[in-house]
């Protein structure tokens, strides 16, 4: 299956209140965009390529470290349903995602786009409004709505997870998400033999890396690209800032630890500080 993916970043983010654009709020150590990117580079099979729509007054970076082609294309206010149009017409496949769906999944957008082979396909959020997270179809099929974001007739998709739905618009949406995601990651590390003392009081981003049989106490906030080692005790509320922590080693408690690292079977006694701010 050949297909191609377009990202409509196109919202001012007036709800937000900031002068950050939506979907460039951290969410789990990373902007909000880049879990959509990365979403959708982990699709098998990956897209040919995937276009960025975004306003023309944000400044938006590409990414490092995905494997499929991004094309970044400003959109000027005022011609954004021109835009969209523009990039899905061309013939083949498409999926077309919001770029404040953060948490939709690779399963997800595989079965859209198996759906879509006979025609629209549409995931739409929490609220079933009439903006959908994710549409798949063919590019001309797309392109024949008023809007490409909100097709007639299309067919509903059902998530693979209730928390995909989530579309972070303000802030108590990203708070919703940052939960979802939070416990996301660490189900995934529990999977990998990490144990968590009370997950619900933990932290960590989503680059963090934790070895086997370590155990993480409550309170915990693990930051950045860290690297923790296997047979690690990581004692209540720890804060672990874009680290490296070697194997065997045990920081007793209320530890801050930044930028730094700390050898193999270390203890850090309760309240020691390694590092730089």
């Amino acid at each position: 299956m050949s297909w191609s993916a377009v990202v409509a970043a196109l919202e001012d983010g007036v709800t937000f209140r900031s002068r950050v654009s939506v979907y460039l709020h951290p969410l789990a150590g990373r902007p909000i965009l880049w879990h959509v990117l990365h979403s959708l580079s982990r699709v098998t099979p990956p897209p040919d390529d995937i276009r960025i729509l975004h306003s023309s007054s944000t400044a938006v970076a590409l990414p490092s470290g995905l494997s499929v082609p991004l094309d970044l294309q400003p959109v000027d206010s005022g011609s954004e349903l021109v835009s969209l149009r523009a990039a899905v017409t061309p013939p083949g496949l498409r999926a077309l995602l919001d770029g404040a769906a953060a948490l939709v999944t690779p399963s997800t957008i595989a079965r859209a786009l198996r759906a879509a082979e006979s025609g629209v396909a549409a995931l739409l959020d929490r609220h079933d409004e009439l903006t959908p997270l994710l549409v798949g179809g063919e590019g001309p099929a797309l392109a024949s709505a008023d809007d490409p974001r909100r097709p007639i007739g299309a067919h509903r998709v059902a998530p693979t997870s209730e928390d995909e739905l989530i579309r972070i618009t303000d802030r108590h949406a990203l708070s919703d998400a940052s939960v979802a995601i939070r416990d996301r990651l660490i189900r995934e590390h529990e999977a990998n033999g990490v144990s968590f003392v009370l997950p619900a009081t933990t932290w960590i981003d989503a680059d963090v890396r934790i070895g086997a049989d370590t155990v993480i106490y409550p309170g915990t906030v693990i930051e950045g690209a860290t690297d923790i080692g296997a047979e690690c005790v990581i004692g209540p509320y720890s804060r672990i800032v874009e680290s490296r922590i070697g194997r065997g080693v045990e920081l007793k408690g209320w530890n801050y630890v930044a930028r730094t690292s700390v050898r193999n079977h270390a203890v850090l006694e309760p309240y020691v500080r390694r590092g730089f701010d």
